[in-house]
């Protein structure tokens, strides 16, 4: 459902705001923050879920904490004389759990397809880059591999106990 904007106000992208900072945050919490009544949060809450703004509500994890070590982007070009991006899609979108996506995006550029992956290893994620540059129409791939990251509203750097000596080198602060 398409949604005109003139349709939210300032009270509902400060909602908007203080859930995706902290989902769990009671009703009561949020209308004492923007003081209004919590059953005017509430009716608005089911207002942006029916107008299809507010999609649903999740956790965030560490996935290092998981075992998931490695974050990595795969830049994905296909072959156009062979193959479509929807019949790839319907590939990788029918091996997501195996080739550990987070995220696909169909982009432009260089490229025809962006995946974020989190993988265990460097040794998985080359195995999960195999699998993707043998599917159907794939004609070539490169990857970046993630250092640190900022997601979520969140810093997700090592810290100072991670760092090695020569990490330090380069922390000018």
């Amino acid at each position: 459902m398409i949604t005109n904007l003139d349709d939210i106000d300032s009270i509902d992208r400060k909602i908007i705001t203080l859930m995706k900072k902290n989902s769990r945050m009671t009703r009561r919490e949020i209308a004492e923050e923007l003081e209004v009544s919590p059953q005017t949060i509430q009716n608005r809450i089911n207002t942006l879920q029916e107008k299809g703004i507010i999609l649903g509500y999740t956790i965030i994890t560490n996935e290092k904490k998981l075992g998931k070590e490695i974050t990595a982007f795969i830049l994905v070009a296909l072959d156009r004389a062979r193959q479509t991006w929807a019949l790839t899609e319907q590939h990788l979108l029918l091996r997501v759990d195996e080739l550990e996506i987070a995220e696909m995006h169909h982009i432009t550029g260089d490229s025809d397809v962006i995946i974020k992956v989190k993988t265990r290893s460097l040794d998985s994620l080359e195995h999960i880059i195999l699998k993707i540059v043998n599917l159907p129409g794939v004609a070539r791939s490169r990857t970046l591999m993630c250092l640190s990251s900022y997601e979520y509203g969140y810093e997700m750097k090592r810290t100072e106990q991670e760092l090695v000596p020569s990490d330090l080198l380069w922390n000018f602060t």
